[in-house]
This record gives C-alpha cells, sequence and structure tokens, in this order.
C-alpha cells in the first residue's frame, strides 16, 4: 500500500514538471487571481522546483498588477519572487494549496493624482457587502524580504514610503473572516504631509501585528497586541476600519495610537505654523506621552477627523543660546482638526500647562484656532524666571540672562506670524493683550540690536496696543534711566508691522547718547504694511528715526551729541510727523547755560514750513579754539572732513546743520570771559544771530578786551542750501592803549586752519618759543567769499618798539587780502600816514605787504632812539637833531608775529630834513680829525632833500649834498643797518681851516641864503667791514670818485627796475580801489 502512495506521488510530481502541469498551475493561479480583483495580470514566469524538499516550491517571478482605471494604467504590485510552498496531497486531488509564502523583492504601491483619481490595489470597489472568498485556507507562515511600500497623494499632498527589510506572518481565512499574526522589521523612508513637511525620514521601525478582517462586513480591526516600535518607544495601535459600501469611495476610521515619543519629534505636529521657527535649535531629552484618535471618512479626497491629545510631566526644554529653557513643564493638550477635517478648523487646546521655575509656577490656558490664520484665546498668569519667559515670548527676539517676571496678561485674536514669515493676505488682524506684567531686576540682551539691558524694573499695564510703564528703571548699553510713559504701537513698530509709535511720559537719564538711542529705536526691516509702504519722505533727523512720535519730558545729567555733551539737560520734545519741537529747554554746556526752545518740520511737512529756535546762551570762560571746532564740525557738509570715517552717519548730514540752514529764528549769547589761542582775550562779549530763510544777520556783537578795550560788530551772510554765497562784517574797535602786534595775532586766531598741512606748516615757521596758533589766517583774512569792515581808534598805540598817539585804522578784507584805507598816528613828534595792502592767503605763516607812508614833521632824535631800540648800528638820540618829512614805499613780509621781516624788505624814500645837527658823528671826526674836535664836535647843516634804497639790511645812498657851517659836504655809498658801511664823502679842506665857523654857524641858524656850494671837494673813503670798528680813511682822486659814483647809480637803477617799487608814491595820492594793482609801478 505504500508502495502505491510513493509511486502516486512521483508520478503527480512527474506530472506537474511537465509543460501542461506548469501550464495548468499558472492557470490556477490567473484565475484565482481574476476572481478576487479586476487588476491586469503581467506575465509572469512560473518555475517549480524541490529546493524545500519533500515539499514542491512554485516561484512566480516578475509578477506585475496593474490598475487600469480612468483609462490610465498604474502599477500597484510588482514582485520579483514568490516562493510558494505547495501541499502535494492536495495537488494530487486537483487543488492547489500552498502551505508557506515567500515574497522578495517587491512593491506594494496606491497613488491619488492632483484631481482625487486612485490607483490601488484594490482595483474598482463594488458597493454592498463585500463577497465572501469560496475557500478557507489556513497559510501557516508568510516571509516577506525587502518589500517596499508606497502610498502617495498628490491632492492631499501626502507620502509615505517604508520599506520591510524581514517580516514573518501567519494568516488563516476561516468563514469569512481573516486573521494574521505576526512581525515585521524594516526602516520608515518618509512620513510627509502638507502641513508641517517632513515628519519622518529613515527611521528604523519594528511591529507586531493582531489584525482580523470580515469579508461580509468589509472591517478590518486591530486586536490587543498590535504595536509598533518607532524610535525606541512602543506604540499601541487599536481600532476597526471599514471599507465604505456606498460613494464616496473610502475607509470610515476609528483608530487609536498611543504611547511615547520623544518631544520634540511631537511638538511640531502640533503647534501651527507660525509658532514652528519658535523650536529651532531647540534640544530635549523628555518625552511626550500621546493619543492619537482617528475617526471618520478616509478617502483620497477627505480627510479623517484627527485628535490628538498629549502629556508632558516634568518635560525640559533648552536653546543653543543657554539664554532660553523650561527646566519643569507640565501640560495635557488636545490638537483636533475639527468638524471640516481641516486646518481652518483645527484647534489646539491648553487645558492644563503649568511651567516650574525656581522663583515659582507659570500657568498658561489656551486655545487655538483655524492653522491657517491662527486666532488664539488664553491666559498666562503665574511668575517665573526670565529664561523661562523668553522660551514663550517673542522667542529668539532677546536673550535672557536674569531676573523674575510677574504676569497676569490676558490674551485674544489673530496669533502673529513667527520670525522671517510674511503677514497672511488680506486685512491686517492685531493680537489683543490685556493684562499686568512685573519685571524685577531684569538682565537680557537684544541681538539685533547689539543692546544689553540690565537691572530692569517696570510694573507693565498691557491694553493691547497701548502699554503704561510705571517705576521703570533699569540701564540699556550703560545709559541708567527712571520713566514713567505710556506707548502705543511700540512692539509693532520694533518689528517692522507698523509705521509710527507713539511715546509719552516722563524720563530721567543719568546718560543718553542720543546716536545710540536713535539706533535702539530705528524700527527693523519688516514685511508689514510699515515694509511695503513706500517712505513719504526721509527722516527729519539722522538722529531719531522718521516712525518716532514723542510727547516726552527729558531730565538729563548727562546729553551726548556728535559735536558734544550737554549737561543737565531739562526739556519737553514734542514730535509728529509734521513737527518735532523742544521747549522749555535749559541745559549746560562748555561751562556755560543754555536755554530756549526750538522746532522744525517732521518727514511728512518737509518743505512746507520751515523751523523755529530761540535759544539764549550765558558762559563764564570759554575757550575760543574748541568753540571754533565745534561750530565747524557741526556746520560741516557730509563727506567733508570726517568722510573717511567708516558708517551710515558719516554719509548724513548733521542736525544742527540742518536746523541752521532750513530753520528761522534768533540766538543771543554772553560771555564772560573768551580765551582766545593767542594775542589778548575778549570779556562781556554779547551777541545776536537773526536767521531770516538763507540770511544770517548779526544786528549787534558788543565785547571788551583784556588790554582796556571795547568792540561792537555787524555782519550778514547769504547762503544757498548748504552752501555760502557771501558774506560781510563791519568790526569797531576802541582802544585807550591799543597794541598793533595782540591785535593782528587776535584776528588771526579767530578761526583755526582746518588743513593738517597748514597746521604743520604753521608749527614749521613758528619754530621754537612762539606761541602757537601765531600767524593763522582767521575767516575775516582768508574767506574766499567774505568781506568786512575793520575800524580801530586808540589814544596810545605800540608796534613793536613803537609807540605813538592817535592812532586811527581804516580796512577792507576781502578774499585774499586786507586793504590798508587808512592809518594814522602820532610819533616821533610829528604824524605817521600809511596806505597799503596785506596779502593774506600766501600761507607758511607769511603776510606780504606793500605800504606807502608819509612822516611829518618827525623829530631825529626820536626816530633813531626808535633805530637804536630795533638793534640797528646808527646815530644814537644823543648824536642828531632836527626834523623829518619822509614819503616811502615799502615791500615787505610780516613773519609770524607780524612784525617785518627786515631779510624781506624792499623800500624806496625820499625826505627833506630841517634844522639838522649832529654831535660827535664818529665817521666825520674820523674824516676830519686833522682839525680842532671843537669844530668837529658840533655841525649845523641847513635844509636838506634826499633819496635812498633800504635793500634788505643795506640802506644805498646815490647822492647825499649838505651845506654845514664847517665845510660843503658830498655824500655817497652803502651804509648796512648792522655797521657796516662803504661810504664816500667829499668836503672842502680849505673852508674847514679857514672858514669862519662862528659866522657859518650864525648865517645857518638865521636862515640866511646859502652861498654857491663849492665844487672843489677833496673825497676820502670811509670803511669799516664790521661794526662797532674803526673806520678806514682813505683820500682818492676826483676821476676815482666819479667811477664810484657812476657804479652806485647804474646799481640804484638796476634795483628801482628789479623791486616792484613805486616811486611815484600813488597810494598816497590816489583812493584805493579794490583790484588796484599797485606792485608794479616804477616811476623814476
Amino acid at each position: 500500500m505504500l508502495g502505491l502512495v510513493l509511486l502516486g506521488l512521483l508520478l503527480g510530481a512527474g506530472l506537474l514538471g511537465t509543460r501542461y502541469g506548469r501550464y495548468w498551475l499558472e492557470q490556477q493561479l490567473r484565475q484565482r487571481l481574476a476572481q478576487s480583483s479586476d487588476l491586469v495580470v503581467s506575465p509572469f514566469a512560473l518555475h517549480l522546483g524541490w529546493q524545500d524538499f519533500p515539499h514542491l516550491t512554485a516561484s512566480v517571478r516578475r509578477l506585475t498588477l496593474t490598475d487600469t482605471a480612468y483609462q490610465r494604467p498604474e502599477p500597484v504590485l510588482q514582485v520579483a519572487r514568490a516562493d510558494l510552498r505547495l501541499n502535494l496531497r492536495a495537488l494530487l486531488r486537483g487543488r492547489v494549496q500552498v502551505d508557506a509564502l515567500t515574497l522578495r523583492d517587491g512593491l506594494l504601491r496606491t497613488y491619488v493624482d492632483a484631481r482625487g483619481r486612485r490607483w490601488t490595489l484594490h482595483g474598482r470597489r463594488r458597493g454592498g457587502p463585500g463577497p465572501t472568498p469560496a475557500l478557507d485556507f489556513d497559510l501557516p507562515l508568510v516571509r516577506l524580504r525587502n518589500v517596499q511600500l508606497s502610498f502617495r497623494n498628490d491632492y492631499k499632498r501626502s507620502r509615505f514610503v517604508a520599506r520591510v527589510a524581514q517580516g514573518q506572518f501567519r494568516a488563516r481565512l476561516r468563514g469569512g473572516q481573516l486573521t494574521l499574526r505576526g512581525a515585521l522589521r524594516g526602516q520608515l523612508d518618509s512620513l510627509h504631509n502638507n502641513r508641517t513637511g517632513t515628519l519622518l525620514a529613515h527611521e528604523p521601525v519594528q511591529a507586531w501585528a493582531r489584525y482580523r478582517y470580515d469579508f461580509a462586513r468589509r472591517r478590518g480591526t486591530f486586536e490587543p497586541g498590535s504595536r509598533a516600535t518607532l524610535r525606541g518607544d512602543t506604540i499601541r495601535i487599536s481600532g476597526t476600519h471599514t471599507t465604505a459600501s456606498r460613494a464616496p469611495a473610502g475607509s470610515w476610521l476609528r483608530l487609536r495610537f498611543e504611547g511615547r515619543q520623544r518631544l520634540l519629534d511631537v511638538l511640531p505636529e502640533v503647534l501651527p505654523p507660525s509658532l514652528l521657527p519658535y523650536l529651532r535649535g531647540a534640544r530635549s531629552p523628555s518625552k511626550a506621552y500621546l493619543r492619537y484618535t482617528v475617526s471618520g471618512l478616509s478617502s483620497p479626497t477627505v480627510l479623517p477627523r484627527n485628535v490628538l491629545r498629549l502629556q508632558l510631566r516634568r518635560a525640559r526644554l533648552v536653546w543653543p543660546d543657554s539664554s532660553r529653557r523650561i527646566s519643569h513643564w507640565d501640560l495635557l493638550a488636545v490638537l483636533d482638526n475639527g468638524p471640516a477635517h481641516q486646518p481652518s478648523t483645527t484647534t489646539l487646546t491648553l487645558h492644563h500647562c503649568r511651567i516650574y521655575s525656581p522663583l515659582g509656577q507659570l500657568d498658561l490656558r489656551l486655545q487655538v484656532r483655524d492653522f491657517t490664520r491662527p486666532t488664539v484665546t488664553g491666559h498666562l498668569r503665574g511668575r517665573t524666571d526670565l529664561p523661562a519667559l523668553a522660551a514663550l515670548v517673542a522667542p529668539g527676539e532677546w536673550r535672557a540672562r536674569g531676573g523674575a517676571a510677574e504676569l497676569d496678561v490676558h490674551l485674544r485674536g489673530a496669533l502673529p506670524p513667527g520670525p522671517g514669515q510674511p503677514l497672511p493676505p488680506g486685512p491686517v488682524r492685531r493680537l489683543s493683550v490685556r493684562g499686568h506684567v512685573a519685571l524685577h531686576n531684569a538682565a537680557f540682551d537684544l541681538p539685533a540690536r547689539r543692546a544689553r539691558v540690565r537691572a530692569l524694573n517696570v510694573r507693565l499695564g498691557l491694553q493691547d496696543s497701548l502699554w503704561q510703564l510705571r517705576d521703570l528703571s533699569g540701564q540699556v548699553d550703560g545709559m541708567r534711566f527712571r520713566a514713567q510713559a505710556r506707548t502705543v504701537n511700540l512692539l509693532d513698530y520694533l518689528t517692522g508691522q507698523r509705521a509710527t509709535t507713539f511715546i509719552d511720559g516722563r524720563f530721567a537719564v543719568d546718560e543718553l547718547r542720543v546716536a545710540r538711542l536713535g539706533e535702539l529705536l530705528r524700527p527693523r526691516p519688516g514685511t508689514g504694511p510699515a515694509a511695503r509702504r513706500p517712505a513719504k519722505a526721509s527722516a527729519d533727523s539722522s538722529l531719531l528715526p522718521p516712525g518716532l512720535r514723542l510727547r516726552v519730558a527729558l531730565r538729563c545729567a548727562r546729553l551726548v551729541l556728535p559735536t558734544d555733551t550737554l549737561r543737565q539737560v531739562r526739556v519737553l520734545v514734542r514730535r509728529d510727523g509734521r513737527l518735532t519741537s523742544l521747549s522749555g529747554l535749559t541745559a549746560q554746556v562748555w561751562g556755560g547755560a543754555v536755554r530756549g526752545r526750538a522746532s522744525w518740520p517732521g518727514p511728512l511737512a518737509r518743505g512746507r514750513t520751515a523751523g523755529e529756535f530761540q535759544l539764549a546762551l550765558r558762559f563764564g570762560t570759554v575757550d575760543y579754539l574748541r568753540v571754533a571746532r565745534l561750530i565747524r564740525r557741526a556746520g560741516r557738509p557730509a563727506g567733508a572732513g570726517d568722510a573717511a570715517a567708516p558708517g551710515p552717519r558719516a554719509a548724513r548730514q548733521s542736525p544742527l546743520r540742518r536746523l541752521l540752514l532750513t530753520a528761522n529764528g534768533q540766538v543771543s549769547c554772553q560771555v564772560a570771559t573768551l580765551r582766545m589761542p593767542v594775542g589778548e582775550n575778549l570779556r562781556h562779549v554779547r551777541l545776536r544771530v537773526l536767521k531770516t530763510g538763507s540770511t544770517f544777520r548779526m544786528p549787534a556783537l558788543y565785547f571788551a578786551t583784556t588790554s582796556g578795550g571795547a568792540g561792537f560788530a555787524q555782519a550778514s551772510a547769504r547762503m544757498a542750501g548748504p552752501r555760502l554765497l557771501a558774506a560781510d562784517a563791519s568790526l569797531d574797535l576802541r582802544y585807550a592803549t591799543v597794541d598793533v602786534q595782540r591785535l593782528l595775532l587776535l584776528l588771526a586766531s579767530l578761526q583755526p586752519d582746518d588743513e593738517e598741512d597748514d597746521a604743520a606748516a604753521d608749527t614749521a615757521t613758528a619754530g621754537p618759543g612762539k606761541r602757537p596758533g601765531a600767524g593763522r589766517a582767521s575767516a575775516l583774512l582768508s574767506g574766499q567769499l567774505l568781506t568786512a569792515r575793520l575800524h580801530v581808534r586808540a589814544e596810545h598805540v605800540r608796534y613793536g618798539a613803537l609807540s605813538g598817539t592817535g592812532f586811527r585804522l581804516t580796512s577792507h578784507l576781502r578774499p585774499g587780502e586786507a586793504t590798508l584805507d587808512e592809518c594814522t598816528l602820532e610819533a616821533f613828534g610829528g604824524q605817521l600816514r600809511v596806505r597799503g595792502r596785506l596779502q593774506t592767503n600766501a600761507g607758511q605763516g607769511r603776510h606780504p605787504l606793500h605800504a606807502q607812508a608819509r612822516l611829518q614833521g618827525i623829530q631825529l632824535p626820536r626816530l633813531f632812539e626808535l633805530a637804536g631800540a630795533l638793534g640797528f648800528d646808527v646815530l644814537g638820540p644823543d648824536n642828531v637833531r632836527g626834523t623829518m618829512t619822509c614819503e616811502a614805499d615799502v615791500h615787505t613780509d610780516l613773519d609770524a608775529t607780524f612784525l617785518p621781516a627786515t631779510a624781506r624788505t624792499q623800500g624806496y624814500a625820499r625826505a627833506d630834513v630841517q634844522d639838522l645837527e649832529l654831535l660827535r658823528v664818529a665817521p666825520l671826526q674820523q674824516a676830519l680829525r686833522l682839525l680842532s674836535p671843537r669844530r668837529t664836535d658840533h655841525l649845523y647843516f641847513r635844509p636838506v632833500s634826499t633819496r635812498f634804497f633800504l635793500d634788505q639790511e643795506r640802506l644805498l645812498v646815490p647822492e647825499l649834498r649838505l651845506n654845514s657851517n664847517l665845510t660843503d659836504l658830498e655824500i655817497s655809498g652803502v651804509y648796512y643797518l648792522t655797521g657796516r658801511s662803504n661810504l664816500y664823502v667829499g668836503l672842502n679842506p680849505m673852508q674847514a681851516v679857514l672858514g669862519n665857523f662862528r659866522r657859518r654857524t650864525a648865517r645857518i641858524r638865521d636862515g640866511a641864503p646859502a652861498r654857491r656850494p663849492d665844487r672843489h671837494l677833496l673825497y676820502v673813503n670811509l670803511r669799516r667791514p664790521h661794526g662797532h670798528m674803526r673806520y678806514s680813511v682813505r683820500p682818492f682822486k676826483r676821476r676815482e670818485k666819479e667811477q664810484q659814483q657812476n657804479r652806485l647809480q647804474q646799481e640804484y637803477q638796476l634795483l628801482l627796475q628789479r623791486q616792484p617799487i613805486d616811486t611815484t608814491l600813488r597810494l598816497l595820492r590816489t583812493p584805493l580801489r579794490p583790484g588796484t594793482d599797485s606792485g608794479n609801478i616804477n616811476s623814476r
């Protein structure tokens, strides 16, 4: 009997191994697939083998099932190889029974296009109850090897891709009930949805399934014990899914997923998109317990109802910057996608949210609705430390360092977009925030503004955009302040959501750096209406942004401006879009006090109205150099002087300069002492400046000098924008005694040189021992557009060694020159009159001067007394008597101390001398040493006229004829002011020896007519190489004398031709006119 059975098995196996047998098995498989599905079966290969001997194995290779719905074929199942272990006993009875199934390298795919059409392994669903399978089976073993699952829905923009590396199941079908038991291991490659993007990627996963499916009711059930392990935590799965019997096609779900997951893997699913940026960079070791239920119809175009219940206990959350942290967080939250199963009906409800800190606890009850445009309703109450608060309020905008916060705040309205997110389209909805916030000793940083806030204390009352700040104190970047204030739209303004904000209150500040304050309050570029709206006008000040509206009473111990520092400032600042005003201003600056008011147009009124100012300044002692530098710096246009300095401020115009150029008003100033760099100081300075349109006027400037003088000045200037068109000034000075040199130094010091090269040149020219600043050209002397008039009167005058009385000076100052219209004084017992021009733009500490002078009735002893005081080796005041009238043309350079430089002096003079007497003149005594000293000690001379030329230290005398009581004299030659000389003296020895000395003296003194001069003279040469030496006397012949005379005349004429000498002395006879060139007229 056993042999017959074995024979039958062998015959059956042999029969199946034939072509007919494989064809029969293939037809059986196609028939089964066709009965259970309307999918198209592709050609496949069937092989029989004994690899599982004694069992027969049928291998199906390259099997593909295609869904051809909507006239579009889409493969839904692909199997590279399926091994079916066949039951031989069933085959001998004509049935195909599979005891084990192994699937290798397969793909199970479902696809929904953007129109909601589905291609799936189920094919076309038929309405009504599901058909019960005709045959039951029991498949003890199903193995999966490298099987990929792909479910893609372009309509919902979702995707699920996973790979089963290994899986093993048992499948059983009895009475229309399919049960599955088994486990699998693989990897979840991608889980993506439209709202949060990619949720999972490349995550290993394990699952254990206990599943039952009822074909008649088309219902699948996950029985207890179904679970999955994801990221090391187990998720329990339970519930049912039922295929919809009527349209629309889909399944009715009642599923529950329950377990723990890492907190940061769950939070992105819970929070609305606007809050997701707050989690960027966060880390947490905590896990959340979640219960996720899915209910309702799920189809290619319909989402089911999803409810996620999230629970946290003692959770921790930290960020990389360590300024934000949550150390102890308890939470019970529910996320529900609502009746429409859409983001627009999704709600997030925080039933219990409590954050603990060492300082207390913070409770939050909150509900967020409509995740497309989230609106929030909530209540935040409690006490916490600042790092925990920084995780909830504007996270990422500030970095908490320490401090405590007490909150009792109600929230209602639209949730603002997260950092870097644009506003949603449509009308802007605001978040209503009402309640109270108190900060105690708060310390935090504002990275976007590079600011440090320390020791901040405040009680803040919130009424939506209106904030009441009570008992505000602290310091920002070292600026300590106290305040009581009210603000409107401050937060929206600082974040760029609104174009303007309003601040009203009282502020007391120890030190306020205005430029830094402008940077702190300048709104950042945003994405809201303020950013989208084009600016109507530029800022009305480079210090404060245009959107800042103020009504602030300010008290400031130190107000730091770009140009200087004000102290003890009190002012009421009002600022709207059309006007900025300062009223009740009092301050201390440069050791003085300032009072007044000022206003200027805002951005919305640019060009329509002009600003106004009225200031009164009072000072004690002020350093002029410092004032000049500050005014020059404040009035300097952009790009001048400091143009090389980096930063945006260098490109903007000075606010003070802008105010002065655009506003109208007046400034009055009183200075007790104005300390000048050189010369004399000014006292009791009083001035007033009026500004109307483009014209500046100074109607009166009064002052006194430390040397007893008094001054009065007037000035005006015309501007074209920032450019000076013209300026005019008038200065009257009255002195009891004036030092001309000090006066010139005073005028030259009115404005220090701006250029470093000029300063270096002045230093080099001044040399050691000279006062700094000497010789610098003032604004009056060097201005390219300035004309000025100078009038000086003095009872007594000094200029170097020169002194006199009755000094009168009139001068006109023009670009590059000062015209000396008239200068008169009484000196040397007579009168001096000088006219000329002074060049003021030569630089190098030089001031070229061309002057013509008339001296009338000059007492020669006093003149030679001055020469001796100047160090010239000439006759002393005891050696000469008489008076002189002289006219001279002089070219010289005034040095850095405004004294003539002898080495750069040339001059021509013609003189008439009356009552000349020479006493004990050494050259004449040496020339007449053969005569008795009684005759040569005292010589009387008739009136004489002469001319001579001064070239540096050399005095050139072409010819001087004298008639004395001793003899006729003729003198010519060269005499140096240092005493060196080379003179030729002609005399008559016979007259000197035999003449009646007493009678000649009487005739000269009585003014009797002179006799005919004697032409037969004996000539001698008086010569000495250095001063203070005896003269060498050498007689020479008349012919030799004539040759020497001719050489002297030629040199004299050559000097007149080479030097710019005016021998006509035209300036003394005609009025000076601007631009007249008097330097190249040589008339002889």
